[in-house]
C-alpha cells in the first residue's frame, strides 16, 4: 500500500466502517512489515503488550473498503521489519522487542526510555523535566508522565513543585471515561458552551 500506516484504517470518504468479528490466532513468531501483518490479511498493528507469561499480544485490524476485520494475535516472539520504532517503543524495547523482566531498567516504561538514556541526556546539559522529555520521549506514553516525571524530577534534583520539574500537560490531565466526555457534546456533535 502506498498510503501511510496511520491512514490505513481510516474509513474511505468518511463512511461508517462495518466491524466484523475478532479473529484470534496464537503463533510462535509474528511477522510485522511496515506496521502490517502479511500472514494475517495485511492487518495494521495498533497495539501490543507483553503478557504475564512473556508472550506478546498484538491487536490489529484489516480494512477492505468499509469492512474491517479485527485481529488479536498472541506470539512467542516478533519479527519486525521496516519499523518506524513506535511498536518497539510501545513494547519498551528501544529498537528491539524487550525481554520479560527487562523493563526494570526503564526510566519510562510506556515509551521504553532506558535509565541510561535519561542519565546521558541529563549529563549532556538538559536541565528541566520538559527538556529531557522532548529529548528522550520520557512522559509521552499513555500515563502522560505520571510514573516517570516524578522519578526524573528527583534525578534532576528539582523539587516536585518547582516549575522546572513539571512537563507541558496534555489533556486529559487524568484518565476520563468516554461517558463523561460525551456529556460535553451536544447531540449535533458540537461542544457545549463553557
Amino acid at each position: 500500500m502506498s498510503e501511510p500506516v496511520w491512514e490505513r484504517l481510516r474509513a474511505p470518504d468518511h463512511r461508517r466502517l462495518r466491524i466484523g468479528p475478532i479473529r484470534r490466532a496464537s503463533v510462535e513468531q509474528l511477522r510485522i512489515v511496515d506496521g502490517q501483518l502479511p500472514e494475517h490479511d495485511d492487518a495494521v498493528a495498533f497495539d501490543a503488550h507483553h503478557e504475564p507469561d512473556g508472550r506478546i499480544r498484538v491487536r490489529a485490524a484489516a480494512r477492505d473498503d468499509i469492512d474491517v476485520t479485527p485481529w488479536e494475535i498472541v506470539a512467542d516472539r516478533l519479527d519486525i521489519d521496516g519499523s518506524d520504532g513506535r511498536l518497539e517503543a510501545l513494547l519498551a524495547g528501544e529498537g528491539r522487542v524487550a525481554a520479560p523482566g527487562e523493563l526494570d531498567r526503564q526510566a519510562c516504561n510506556c515509551r521504553g526510555v532506558s535509565v541510561d538514556a535519561a542519565y546521558h541526556t541529563i549529563a549532556a546539559g538538559w536541565e528541566t523535566a520538559d527538556a529531557v522529555k522532548r529529548a528522550t520521549r520520557i512522559g509521552f506514553g499513555p500515563c502522560q508522565g505520571r510514573r516517570c516525571i516524578p522519578w526524573l524530577a528527583d534525578r534532576l534534583e528539582l523539587d516536585p513543585e518547582d516549575r522546572l520539574a513539571q512537563i507541558t500537560p496534555r489533556p486529559p490531565l487524568v484518565p476520563v471515561p468516554i461517558s463523561v466526555l460525551r456529556a460535553f457534546v451536544e447531540p449535533d456533535g458540537t461542544r457545549t458552551p463553557d
